[in-house]
């Protein structure tokens, strides 16, 4: 393991003291534009996007920003993937293949709509999901592919068009990690059938809870916006609800804060890839490491999260869950890695429910063993706080085995 100059001093978590308490920014970011937005909209009486224009403008922005030609912005992004599917007519007898590396709303929302949710594994280096698995397990009932642009990375869509499109297999992009993310010129959003964003608390752009779909067709647009406003004709004043629908719309308060939250968002873009840069240069030498490698098509790397593999073996059997409470003892906010979907307690019962169980995702399940992830507000901080997060981490690495052995006797 690479040894750096304070990597003698004792760890937080042993008593010694934290590198980085309070050394990275807070998050969400809210300024004068958050401030000034919600009071106009507070001011006009008008908090319904029915008859405000927050949202409206929101939508058009947004959607300009990411390539995209429609823009409907929705309740949060887990109903923006159920959104699509309905208006994209997936329901009971239809497979729909998502990435067993994702969280777990990827593949809920599809058991929502009465589907079946088929897991492909994803590709070792970019954590995307892997081509050649969803080329493995679609069948006759395959009606759609929803991969992650997982931690802001995009994932390979056109080797994803290239299989679905001669069979009208539907691609729905989850974009929840990739706001303002690029491949190959073209950006997230711009491509799929449909492509779910979210504004949740952690995400780039944030309003606590928040979602958008973007289209490329626009009878796709019009038939989503039919089911998320109740089945009701936007305008409408004589009840004609047309078919059973949800009320999945976003309010004007919401949109208010989330005009301002995308004035910024390419600024913070261009920092967080700066700094992830350097922050992957400063642990390149690390033994046990292993960072998300950067897809050679990739144009734009959003950073949603900063992640790596990590090898408790060149850390003294200090294992992964010790490792990320050993960081967030020194002031990182660190975090273990979603679970792989065929793990979790929820896939396990609607497997048992006739569904299918696909569980051979092994690197997923490594991944989720062995994933670390830091919160993206780690590359909004000072150039002099990666430094000391490697010392923090060489620090740890240096004591790994005397923390290994206090947390087991514990």
């Amino acid at each position: 393991m690479k040894q750096r100059k304070n990597s003698m001093a004792l760890p937080a978590i042993l008593g010694g003291e934290p590198t980085l308490a309070g050394r990275f920014p807070a998050w969400p970011v809210a300024g004068p534009r958050e401030y000034k937005n919600v009071r106009t909209v507070l001011k006009s009486g008008q908090w319904w996007r029915g008859s405000g224009t927050a949202v409206g403008v929101f939508e058009k922005r947004f959607a300009k920003v990411h390539g995209a030609p429609y823009g409907l912005a929705v309740t949060n992004g887990t109903h923006a993937l159920e959104l699509a599917l309905r208006a994209l007519k997936v329901g009971p007898g239809d497979e729909v293949i998502v990435p067993a590396m994702t969280f777990a709303a990827t593949a809920m929302a599809v058991l929502i709509v009465g589907a079946k949710p088929v897991l492909a594994d994803i590709d070792g280096d970019t954590w995307c999901i892997s081509v050649e698995d969803v080329a493995r397990k679609m069948t006759g009932r395959t009606k759609a592919v929803i991969p992650v642009h997982f931690a802001g990375q995009m994932a390979d869509l056109e080797g994803l068009e290239r299989l679905c499109d001669p069979r009208g297999v539907a691609i729905i992009e989850d974009a929840a990690h990739a706001h303002g993310a690029r491949r190959n010129g073209y950006a997230a959003g711009s491509r799929g059938a449909a492509s779910a964003f979210s504004f949740q608390n952690f995400k780039l752009m944030s309003a606590g809870e928040g979602g958008m779909l973007l289209f490329t067709d626009g009878n796709l647009f019009e038939a989503s916006r039919l089911i998320g406003n109740c089945g009701r004709p936007f305008g409408d004043t004589s009840y004609a609800h047309l078919l059973p629908g949800s009320n999945f719309r976003m309010g004007e308060l919401t949109a208010a804060v989330l005009n301002a939250q995308l004035d910024r968002l390419g600024t913070l873009g261009k920092k967080r890839e700066i700094n992830a840069g350097n922050l992957s240069n400063l642990l390149k030498d690390f033994e046990g490491i292993k960072v998300q490698s950067r897809d050679k098509h990739t144009g734009r790397h959003a950073y949603y999260m900063y992640i790596f593999e990590y090898d408790e073996a060149c850390f003294e059997g200090l294992s992964r869950d010790q490792f990320v409470m050993s960081l967030q003892a020194e002031g990182i906010p660190a975090y273990r890695m979603y679970p792989a979907l065929q793990d979790t307690a929820f896939y396990k019962t609607a497997a048992q429910a006739d569904l299918r169980s696909d569980e051979d995702a092994p690197l997923s399940r490594r991944k989720a063993a062995r994933g670390v992830w830091l919160h993206h507000r780690v590359l909004l901080g000072k150039k002099q706080a990666l430094g000391q997060l490697a010392d923090a981490i060489a620090k740890i690495g240096k004591s790994a085995g005397k923390i290994a052995s206090m947390r087991q006797g514990a």
